[in-house]
């Protein structure tokens, strides 16, 4: 009598390992609205922010000479991305991570990808590159509101310095991607996620900003969000150019990300 049972299916090739994980992080990300109400909250955001500081430049330009409001549209887009714009890309981190917490679905991703590292790599793999191109079109909005709503008093840009700056911003937005994902990690919590995001971008380097102690406020120079407007050129100090600050991005990418990952390996999901 023939045996008729079935041998073990081969593993279909590339389709596992960090390749497959992608994938699934993938049609996990596009598979809720969620997604396209951040990235659009993201440029909406940027551009309601240099229209009303242009408009508001404008208008102090005209009122006494040489206003005190930045009339460089690219300076313009950069804080944009900084003030407003980089919390709906914490918000889309916060969901890809820390929203697994909160349904309980962390368990399913888990057990169909049950390499730790692998698991957390997949997300910034697929994130990074979304919001790396998100940063790419936001930049050009950002920078037409601003030129339009400062009129005859914007500052001159150039091509070649349109294009670094839009650079600028898609590496800004992937980097507080990743940062973002890492921390999600660590707390596994969506507001916790939010809260730990929103003071490291914001709150703590204003604060620290503020404290008349030299080496504070250069202390502050450190952090992610002063590091992102020296990556765009926005920033105050002059303590490192944009390739320190670029480097420094990374480095707290990479922080955030080994915090999470030792908190995944020390703790059941």
């Amino acid at each position: 009598m023939k045996d008729t049972t079935a041998a073990p299916a081969a593993p279909s090739r590339g389709r596992g390992g960090l390749v497959g994980a992608a994938a699934a992080e993938w049609t996990k990300l596009w598979g809720v609205r969620s997604t396209w109400v951040c990235l659009a909250s993201t440029a909406a955001l940027v551009v309601a922010y240099t229209v009303i500081v242009g408009v508001s430049a404008r208008s102090s330009t005209a009122q006494t000479a040489g206003g005190e409001l930045p009339t460089d549209p690219l300076a313009n887009l950069g804080t944009g991305v900084v003030f407003m714009g980089q919390f709906a890309v914490l918000a889309l981190a916060t969901m890809v991570i820390a929203s697994e917490y909160a349904t309980g679905s962390i368990r399913g991703t888990l057990q169909w990808v049950p390499v730790r590292y692998r698991m957390l790599l997949s997300k910034s793999v697929v994130l990074v590159p979304v919001l790396f191109v998100t940063g790419l079109v936001v930049a050009p909005l950002g920078l037409g509101s601003a030129v339009a709503s400062l009129g005859d008093v914007a500052d001159p840009v150039t091509a070649g310095a349109s294009v670094r700056q839009a650079l600028a911003v898609g590496g800004y937005l992937g980097a507080v991607g990743m940062i973002s994902i890492g921390i999600g990690a660590a707390v596994r919590s969506v507001a916790g996620t939010i809260t730990v995001g929103f003071l490291i971008l914001l709150v703590l380097p204003m604060t620290l900003q503020s404290v008349s102690v030299e080496f504070v406020q250069k202390a502050a120079d450190f952090l992610p969000g002063p590091a992102g407007m020296a990556l765009m050129g926005v920033s105050e100090s002059d303590t490192y150019g944009p390739g320190a600050a670029a480097a420094l991005l990374v480095f707290w990418a990479l922080a955030a990300n080994a915090a999470g990952y030792w908190v995944l390996r020390n703790r059941d999901a």
